[in-house]
C-alpha cells in the first residue's frame, strides 16, 4: 500500500505563517513599544526631578538660601554638567534627562542672585497620555518641581519666559482701577478706552488708561507707572 504524505502543503503553511503575523502585529500595537518606552523615560524624569528638589530642600535647610549653580544654558538660565557632584552632599550626581543627556532647567529668584529664595526645576515629557504634561501654562509636555512658597505665575515665566501681567488696570464706570490680577499674558479683560478717567497719583501727577499694544490694538497694561 502506498504510504500517505501527512506533511502541509505550502498553502497551510503560508495560512499559519500569515495568522502568526497577523497576532504578531496585534500584539505590537497593543502595547505599543515607544509609549513604553516613552513612559520609561518620563517616570525616570520625574524621580530625577524628586531627587533634585530633596537635595535643594536639604541645601536650604543648612545655608537659607538654594546654591548657585556654577554654569548657564543656551538662554543664560543657571545650570550644570551631568552627573556633576556640585550639589554633594545632599545628592552625589545630579541627574540628567535620560534621552538628551542634557541638565535639567533650572530657574532661581531673585535672578542673579547670589542667595536664591526660590527654585523651579523643569523636565519635558513625551508620554501623549500624561495629563500632568499639561499642568504649567504656557509650558506643554512640562513638569515642574518647585520650591514651596513659588508663585504660579514665576513658575510659568521660569519655562516659557513669557512675560506675565500680575495687576491689570481698566476702566471701571469711568475710573481707571484694577480689574483683573495674575493674568497671563494679555491682561484681558480690557476695559480702557479714551472715555476712561485718569487717576491722580499722590502729587497730583495723572495717569491715563491710553497705553496700546501695537501688534494687536489691545490694551496690554493699562495705567503703566502705577
Amino acid at each position: 500500500m502506498p504510504t500517505k504524505n501527512h506533511g502541509f502543503t505550502l498553502a497551510e503553511i503560508l495560512v499559519v505563517v500569515t495568522i502568526i503575523v497577523v497576532l504578531g502585529l496585534s500584539l505590537l500595537v497593543a502595547i505599543n513599544p515607544m509609549t513604553q518606552i516613552f513612559k520609561a523615560y518620563d517616570a525616570h524624569r520625574k524621580a530625577d526631578l524628586a531627587k533634585i528638589k530633596i537635595a535643594l530642600e536639604a541645601y536650604y535647610g543648612d545655608h537659607d538660601c538654594y546654591p548657585v549653580f556654577p554654569l548657564k544654558d543656551a538662554e543664560g538660565r543657571p545650570s550644570y554638567a551631568c552627573d556633576s557632584d556640585f550639589l554633594k552632599p545632599y545628592l552625589n550626581f545630579l541627574p540628567c534627562d535620560p534621552n538628551t543627556k542634557k541638565p535639567y532647567t533650572l530657574y532661581l529668584t531673585p535672578v542673579d542672585s547670589t542667595c536664591p529664595q526660590q527654585y523651579a526645576a523643569y523636565a519635558q515629557i513625551y508620554s501623549p497620555a500624561d495629563d500632568q504634561g499639561n499642568s504649567i501654562t504656557y509650558c506643554p509636555k512640562t513638569v515642574d518641581v518647585h520650591s514651596p512658597d513659588m508663585k504660579n505665575l514665576d513658575i510659568i515665566y521660569g519655562c516659557s519666559t513669557r512675560q506675565i501681567c500680575p495687576t491689570h488696570y481698566g476702566c471701571k464706570n469711568g475710573a481707571c482701577v484694577v480689574v483683573a490680577e495674575d493674568e497671563v499674558p494679555t491682561c484681558s479683560p480690557s476695559f480702557c478706552d479714551s472715555q476712561c478717567s485718569p487717576i491722580t497719583l499722590p502729587g497730583g501727577a495723572k495717569i491715563d488708561c491710553t497705553t496700546i499694544n501695537p501688534d494687536d490694538g489691545s490694551y496690554t497694561r493699562e495705567c503703566v507707572g502705577l
